[in-house]
């Protein structure tokens, strides 16, 4: 056998002669175990100083621990039984406690309580007592908007009592105070004539206001800021309420009163004045006075018109005259055309009229406003005669003496053309 060198010590080894083995009951797997030296494996060669490589030491490697997790045993259906029934055991428990309360019954505010809630109806009753006091609170919430705060007490007691609102309503109608805010529904009623609603009496009243304000009447009924102020401007107007004046005859009176005759020439205003002893400051009160009939203050106003006309032009009205003018439809234009035709006329008519007595004619201003307004026949045949006579006295006295001019004066500025 060859011998074998060593390149590190550079010496030669022979090969020792192996000694015969004896075989074993050992398993094979086992046949072969290395002797186990004192050092290590990994430090049997270990190089000179001058070729060993540097060691890096190996970085630990951490290994994550694993949490095993316990899954509880299941429970039986004895230990679930078990467990159902001391749930229910603790339930019944509460519910035996809960028997012995009761609730205070907030409903009705009172030292009343409510059922228990063993009650099967309890629930029910609540939801019904809740529901009447939302309607008392209307209620309440209602008269209080008719200016009725003061019936708020009397409304909790009727509540309190156990009385419906229904029959609470019918009792509040029946108080003084509401009376006496709705006193033109008491009116219509003593008059014979059906009540309105709350509604439509406000509604009224709204409208009057309105009306007022925008001619500048707005205090007629008062001022209403204070309490009683209040009070005595709401039965103000519960008398124009009462006599069943709707907002448009309201309106109608007002106009008529500002428009027609507060706002009129000086001359109508004058006639109101002469005929029915009415002055400016008074007309509103004149004209919004319930008593008196649309139709005939309206015919008033026309007559004042009339009047004034008449009085424009320089001659004399009455009360009378220019009431019939009125009834007859004769208007305050048509008045003004005609007074004026008749200012022109008249005086000549007067003086024929005087100086022709023996004819017995006499024409006068009623005369005159009975033919031009009414064109009435005998009106005209009186100022049909004084023309012939005046025509007829012209032409008699052409060329005669001093003696036949004795009316000259009427003859330079004879009026016959006039006729």
């Amino acid at each position: 056998m060859a011998s074998v060198v060593n390149p590190f010590t550079k010496s030669t080894t022979k090969p020792k002669t192996a000694a015969p083995t004896t075989q074993t009951s050992r398993p094979a797997a086992e046949s072969y175990k290395p002797t186990q030296t004192s050092r290590p494996a990994a430090e049997s060669f270990v190089p000179s100083p001058s070729t060993r490589t540097p060691v890096v030491a190996a970085k630990p490697v951490v290994t994550p621990v694993k949490t095993k997790t316990t899954i509880p045993p299941a429970k039986t259906d004895a230990q679930m039984a078990a467990d159902s029934q001391k749930i229910l055991d603790e339930l019944a428990a509460i519910g035996a406690r809960l028997d012995t309360i009761k609730i205070p019954d907030v409903i009705t505010d009172d030292k009343k309580t409510n059922d228990s809630l063993t009650d099967p109806n309890a629930y029910a009753k609540m939801q019904d007592e809740k529901a009447q006091k939302d309607a008392f609170a209307i209620l309440r919430d209602t008269f209080a908007s008719y200016g009725l705060s003061e019936l708020s007490d009397l409304i909790s007691s009727y509540m309190k009592e156990g009385i419906g609102t229904g029959e609470a309503n019918l009792r509040l109608k029946q108080s003084q105070p509401y009376k006496d805010r709705f006193y033109g529904n008491e009116l219509r009623l003593a008059a014979g004539r059906n009540v309105i609603t709350e509604a439509q009496y406000l509604d009224l009243e709204d409208s009057y206001s309105e009306t007022l304000k925008a001619y500048g009447l707005q205090n007629y009924f008062g001022t209403g800021i204070t309490p009683n102020e209040r009070k005595n401007r709401q039965k103000s107007i519960a008398s124009v309420i009462g006599a069943d004046i709707s907002a448009v005859e309201f309106k109608e009176r007002v106009v008529v009163a500002v428009d027609r005759v507060k706002m009129a020439d000086p001359a109508t205003k004058n006639a109101f004045q002469q005929f029915y002893g009415i002055g400016e400051s008074d007309l509103a009160q004149y004209f919004l006075d319930p008593t008196k009939n649309l139709v005939n203050l309206k015919e008033k106003a026309t007559a004042a018109e009339i009047g004034g006309a008449a009085i424009g032009q320089g001659l004399s009205a009455t009360m009378t005259s220019a009431e019939d003018l009125a009834r007859f439809g004769i208007n305050r234009e048509q008045a003004q055309l005609g007074y004026g035709r008749i200012a022109e006329e008249l005086p000549t008519t007067s003086k024929l009229s005087g100086i022709y007595t023996e004819a017995g004619i006499s024409y006068n201003q009623a005369d005159a406003e009975a033919g031009t307004f009414k064109e009435l026949a005998s009106a005209k045949r009186k100022k049909e005669r004084l023309k012939q006579l005046e025509e007829s006295s012209f032409k008699g006295s052409a060329g005669v003496g001093d003696a036949g001019l004795s009316t000259q004066y009427l003859r330079r500025g004879s009026s016959a053309g006039q006729f």
